[in-house]
């Protein structure tokens, strides 16, 4: 298919080219394709770094807006959306990469975005501005729906990174609308992109991004903010934005003069260039497939792409109701918060709090295995009818208690409390680890017992703090040591060394119903464990129900009780 940025070359030879070097690769739109051909196809992340370079040297070093570097700015702009997609994708599939890795990854693709969107930026004000006959009739409203577009997915990366939008970004994305209303195009549908499935227009595209940010509540998963995305571009049919505000139908507003998103309708200021749009028709719809849903539909089979699962985008439909529902019907807080100064101690990953659980617990009654006697102890008196020193002393050392400056502990300062969580703004700049959706344990700092907490919410203020809200679980977690039923039959003195019966530790939490926390990669449905501790400290049969909730590391099931 002929490439989009072809149809701009120019056919005048005497124009001259926006570099001064004849070897510049990006001359004229010739030597562009020669170039982009000459790239490494099988790297896409070298590939994109090269394209993304390009794309720098080309804003920075030109100030000529002419047909020649209009077609080689939009080549580089189609040809890397391929290498774009594959680096959005690693990063969407591998929530579990490290700090370098994702930092690299994120400012690749932002990075990436941010320069084509100058790019168009800068040619449609030009345009805009200064007008170009023949040539600003035919391609102003493209560009101004790929610079709006791009633009999007600015604000929506810095979201996925949990940042706030900064850069004026809505401010430039508010005039890019205006410019498309002045020039009586905001309703034009076209196809931005050749490889695109459908049309669209700037209006569309631009309440596609007011609506994924109210969408966004600092509560979603990157994978969770994506589906969101994807879901939108099926649903424009059902939104349209008005000047004159109905208060019976209109319930957002976005003010097309002020440096932020879109907020819901309470008093309207006559004075601002404001812009309405209700939502009734959109939320009819998710009800639609939320029915759907669970009468056993098939996501792919209402609209909701391949990538959803069932479970998955029944709680995300939820959500999205609430956030894009009426004022009066909106989510409210289940508590009132109070501000507090208040320290405590914060171990996070299921692992660090079960240790620090254990520790916590009475030396004599810990074994590094469970509670009561453990393995190598049993042997020992199997063998030799007592337990060896070199045992008690291995023990000991396992059953070391957990110190204030243990790795594993941190202390925050909470800075506002309620019956259900805290809030706290924490230094970041180390904590790979804090993620919406992370399990933590939270005691004071002298105090014994632990709580655990899950992090709902989050908000990068800059590159060092964040605010971090907590939602906090009502059961306190106990110990209990997870151990198979199903047996080798491979015995030694009576015990089975296979490996398949050493027990696994989990939380559990005797709430109402009965949950257990555990590593995921123990989980099956129905699967049956012999539970021993807890309270009770008594041994007990339990079958594993479905997922109440779960995030990184961790999995939090119902647990039945089994007769025996």
């Amino acid at each position: 298919m002929t490439s989009l940025a072809n149809k701009f070359a120019s056919r005048l030879a005497q124009l001259a080219p926006f570099g001064k070097r004849t070897d510049d690769p990006l001359a004229n739109l010739k030597t562009a394709t020669r170039w982009l051909e000459s790239l490494p196809i099988g790297d896409a992340f070298k590939c994109q770094e090269a394209i993304l370079g390009a794309l720098r040297r080309f804003n920075e070093n030109s100030t000529e807006y002419t047909k020649d570097r209009l077609a080689v700015f939009m080549l580089l702009d189609e040809r890397c959306r391929d290498l774009q997609d594959t680096l959005v994708r690693q990063y969407l599939r591998n929530p579990r990469m490290s700090r370098p890795l994702e930092s690299q990854l994120w400012h690749a693709v932002y990075g990436l975005y941010w320069e084509i969107a100058r790019g168009y930026h800068t040619f449609v004000l030009h345009l805009s501005r200064e007008g170009a006959g023949a040539l600003q009739d035919e391609t102003i409203p493209l560009l101004t729906l790929r610079a709006i577009r791009t633009f999007g997915q600015l604000l929506k990366w810095r979201a996925i990174r949990y940042l706030p939008a900064g850069e004026k970004l809505w401010l430039r994305l508010h005039n890019l609308y205006r410019i498309a209303e002045t020039g009586g195009f905001p309703r034009r549908t076209q196809r931005a992109y050749a490889d695109d499935s459908a049309d669209c227009s700037c209006e569309t595209a631009y309440l596609h991004i007011l609506m994924l940010n109210l969408a966004n509540s600092g509560t979603l998963y990157p994978r969770q903010l994506d589906l969101v995305d994807r879901w939108l571009c099926g649903w424009h049919g059902m939104l349209r934005l008005d000047e004159r505000i109905d208060t019976n139908v209109h319930n957002f507003v976005v003010d097309l003069s002020a440096d932020h998103g879109p907020r819901r309708v309470r008093k309207a200021d006559s004075d601002k260039p404001l812009r309405f749009w209700a939502t009734a028709d959109l939320l009819q719809r998710l009800q639609q497939i939320q029915a759907g849903l669970r009468d056993g539909t098939a996501p792919t089979g209402l609209g909701l792409t391949e990538l959803a699962r069932t479970a998955e985008s029944q709680e995300l439909l939820e959500h999205l109701h609430r956030q894009w529902a009426s004022l009066a019907n909106r989510e409210q807080r289940r508590a009132p918060r109070e501000t507090v100064k208040r320290l405590l101690d914060v171990a996070h990953g299921l692992n660090a709090i079960i240790g620090q659980i254990k520790a916590a617990a009475a030396p004599a009654s810990v074994s590094p295995y469970g509670i009561g006697i453990n393995y190598n102890e049993a042997d020992d008196v199997q063998v030799y009818g007592f337990i060896t020193d070199r045992t008690r002393e291995r023990v000991s050392q396992l059953k070391m208690p957990a110190f204030q400056n243990s790795p594993d502990v941190e202390r925050w300062v909470m800075h506002d409390e309620s019956e259900y969580g805290y809030g706290a703004i924490v230094e970041t700049r180390d904590k790979d680890w804090l993620r919406v959706g992370a399990l933590i344990g939270i005691k004071s700092h002298d105090d014994h017992e632990w709580r655990l907490g899950i992090v709902r919410r989050l908000s990068r203020l800059n590159d060092e703090t964040s605010s971090v809200g907590i939602e906090t679980l009502a059961a306190r977690p106990a110990l209990v040591m997870l151990h198979d039923t199903v047996d080798s039959g491979y015995t030694v003195n009576g015990f089975d060394n296979s490996g398949a019966s050493l027990p696994h530790p989990g939380l559990w939490l005797d709430s109402d119903p009965a949950t257990l926390i555990l590593d995921p990669v123990h989980f099956a449905l129905g699967k049956v464990f012999q539970l021993h501790g807890g309270a009770s400290q008594e041994r007990r049969f339990v079958a594993l129900g479905n997922p109440v909730d779960r995030s990184e590391g961790w999995t939090r099931v119902l647990a039945e009780p089994v007769s025996t």
